[in-house]
This record gives structure tokens, C-alpha cells and sequence, in this order.
């Protein structure tokens, strides 16, 4: 699994402070990345109250990224 904070729709919001990769992994602005088997480990911990739960949500596609996909497609 590959999560770019940029790319959640709770991205800046006071659901960052009590997330998953905000809490435990610290992005240092670049995606993360939860192989399976660390995926299973972190469902558990955070299944127990140990840790936090992953709040990743993707965004839902707006008009200006849809706009600027169609545009590289035309110039490639």
C-alpha cells in the first residue's frame, strides 16, 4: 500500500494529528509505503487500541486534476 499524504482527503485536518502515519511513521513528505505483511501487524495493534488506525482516504479526482491528466495525455 502506498500512501501519499497529499493525496488524502483528510490531509491537513485535525485527522492528521491522530493517524496512523502521522503517529508512527513521521512521512517526511514523500509517500509511504506498508508492505502486506507490515499491513497485517499494524491491522491488529490498531484493531487493539495500541495504536492509531490509518485514516487514509483518497481524494476523489477534481476537475483541475482531470483537466491536467487529459492535457499530458494529449502532449505525450
Amino acid at each position: 500500500m502506498k500512501i501519499d499524504c497529499h493525496e488524502c482527503s483528510m490531509y491537513q485536518t485535525a485527522h492528521c494529528d491522530d493517524c496512523l502515519v502521522t503517529v508512527m511513521l513521521h512521512p517526511p513528505g514523500d509517500v509511504v509505503e506498508i508492505d502486506e505483511g507490515l499491513d497485517d501487524s499494524l491491522r491488529t495493534l490498531s484493531g487493539a487500541g495500541l495504536i492509531p488506525t490509518l485514516k487514509f482516504r483518497p481524494r476523489a479526482p477534481s476537475a483541475r486534476d482531470a483537466s491536467s491528466s487529459e492535457g499530458a495525455a494529449q502532449a505525450g
